[in-house]
Formats: C-alpha cells, structure tokens, sequence
C-alpha cells in the first residue's frame, strides 16, 4: 500500500530539517525530504514568502532557516498529527 503524504507533512519535514542555526541548503532538503528539485523550490518559495522560512545568504548557495513563526507552526501541526493518530 502506497502511503502519499500530505502537502502539510512535507511543509513540516521542511522546516524541521531547517531547523538550524546555520540553515541547510536545498539539497539537504531534497534528499532528506524526499523530494524533487522542482517541487522543493516551489515549496521552500511558498515557505518564504509565508514567513516560515528565511534565506541566509552567504558563500556560494542560499541557505534556508526554520523563523519564529516556522516553529510555531511545527509545534502546532505536531500537536494537531498526534491527537490525529491516536
């Protein structure tokens, strides 16, 4: 049984993976998500420009970093998931 997860899973994957002082770079999200290049840009754009995510520039590529509010909503959609699957 093929187990498709959910645009909201994926935004959560996302900033947990980014959770970090010096941010990850899009590749790091790509494999460790799961997902293609194409579909984690559009993802981490949206990210973005809702807040969740910041861009660190610096060196050669972007680096991305879960915000205050990003956290918030991993809390929340976490909080949410375990009362889902009890």
């Amino acid at each position: 049984m093929n187990y498709r997860r959910s645009k909201y899973e994926i935004v959560s994957e996302i900033l947990k993976l980014s959770n970090h002082y010096e941010g990850v770079n899009i590749t790091k999200i790509v494999y460790s998500a799961n997902l293609n290049f194409k579909n984690a840009q559009k993802m981490i754009s949206e990210l973005v420009k809702s807040g969740l995510l910041e861009v660190l520039n610096g060196g050669e590529k972007k680096r991305f970093r879960t915000t205050k509010k990003g956290l918030e909503f991993i809390e929340k959609y976490d909080n949410l998931a375990s009362v889902q699957h009890f």
